[in-house]
């Protein structure tokens, strides 16, 4: 191998770390060590692993970290960074770039073994938020997938009767429907089509004024539902994102104009994303619609109300990566995948949020979700 003084450096297992596994390309349970040098990726895995990585990883060349554990224990060292400072040190590397999120405890000790430790500032991997064809086709398969999930809540809310207290009743057992009974014929459908659900969120009324709460009351008959489902594709890593309220039944005035608000801001901002806009542009001029249409943003008696949250964030390897569409400025770039997903909310009367997903395109973009915005279901 070619000597250097210079190396980047990752100690992390790649089920959890997306520049793990975007550097590795395999997923592997435990902490391992990935090294570059050069412009050339080094792996250092454990005997349970190294064979495997050899098929399957993308690293440029993989090493059994046996002999580098054997030589930190002769200096008594251990851990992971012990044998990362054994590799590096036969190298000549003295400085060495990490992540922003790279474990202080592994820092210190390379820094007492006479390393200079960075952490870089922003992306480790900036190439990440600009995706590929395989990563724009995969992102697709996972929004295809949400899709397929939403279509199984909404088939599930069509087929749920009413009782004479509002609440909905389940169409087998009569039971009385709660959040989590929705929850689960989203979840069952995901984990059988090879996705992992993560606190998808199925807010009825009340619940549906806060964001992000998962929900977890009953589903009555003409109060908003808020359904959000953000799966990741096990095989890839990838990740959907979506957003659709429904209203079982008849939908009252103040919650059909509260939809139409949130409708039209979601079509404002697809029409305007495209490469070269700031996506604070594109916040600003969906919050000019919603304040025009009677529904400001700010603080009622104690709690916010409005549309107080981002228009949208970038999707890939994390449910929540750059870039975002916000009130700070941000130049969305051509293949850059991003969410749109506008909400309003108020506690008396619960919430709407609309979301899809879009390719960054020059001139436009292209919509990974294709489903039918419909609020009431019969």
């Amino acid at each position: 191998m070619t000597s250097t003084s210079s190396a980047r450096l990752i100690i992390a297992d790649s089920e959890h770390d997306a520049d793990m596994l975007y550097a590795t390309g395999m997923f592997v349970p435990d902490a391992f060590i990935a090294i570059e040098m050069d412009g050339r990726w080094h792996g250092l895995l454990s005997p349970l692993e190294v064979d495997r990585a050899r098929k399957q990883s993308r690293l440029d060349k993989v090493h059994l970290d046996s002999n580098w554990r054997e030589q930190a224990t002769q200096q008594s060292r251990c851990g992971l960074a012990a044998i990362a400072a054994a590799f590096l040190q036969a190298e000549h590397v003295t400085d060495i770039q990490v992540p922003a999120q790279f474990p202080l405890g592994y820092a210190d000790q390379l820094r007492a073994w006479g390393f200079s430790v960075t952490p870089v500032e922003g992306a480790f991997f900036p190439t990440r938020v600009i995706k590929s064809d395989h990563e724009i086709r995969c992102l697709g398969q996972a929004e295809q997938l949400t899709r397929k999930a939403m279509q199984q809540a909404e088939h599930y809310l069509a087929a749920c009767g009413i009782g004479n207290d509002s609440v909905l009743r389940d169409p087998e057992s009569s039971k009385k429907v709660k959040s989590a009974d929705v929850r689960r014929v989203i979840e069952t459908f995901l984990i059988g089509n090879g996705a992992m659900p993560a606190h998808t969120i199925v807010a009825c009324g009340r619940e549906g004024a806060d964001p992000h709460n998962i929900g977890s009351g009953f589903i009555r008959a003409g109060q908003t539902i808020i359904i959000d489902i953000f799966p990741r594709v096990l095989a890839t890593g990838y990740w959907g994102d979506m957003t659709r309220t429904f209203v079982k039944g008849k939908a009252s005035p103040e919650i059909k104009k509260l939809y139409r608000t949130v409708r039209e801001g979601q079509d404002i901002g697809l029409s305007m994303v495209a490469a070269g806009v700031d996506g604070a542009l594109i916040h600003q001029s969906i919050s000019n619609h919603f304040d025009k249409q009677g529904f400001p943003t700010k603080v009622i008696r104690g709690k916010q109300s409005g549309f107080f949250h981002g228009t949208g964030h970038g999707v890939g390897l994390e449910i929540h990566e750059a870039p975002r569409i916000s009130t700070m400025s941000d130049i969305l770039q051509a293949g850059q995948i991003v969410t749109v997903e506008p909400g309003l909310y108020y506690a008396g009367l619960g919430g709407v949020r609309l979301e899809d997903m879009v390719v960054v395109r020059d001139g436009g973009c292209d919509n990974l979700t294709r489903h039918k915005r419909q609020l009431e279901i019969a």
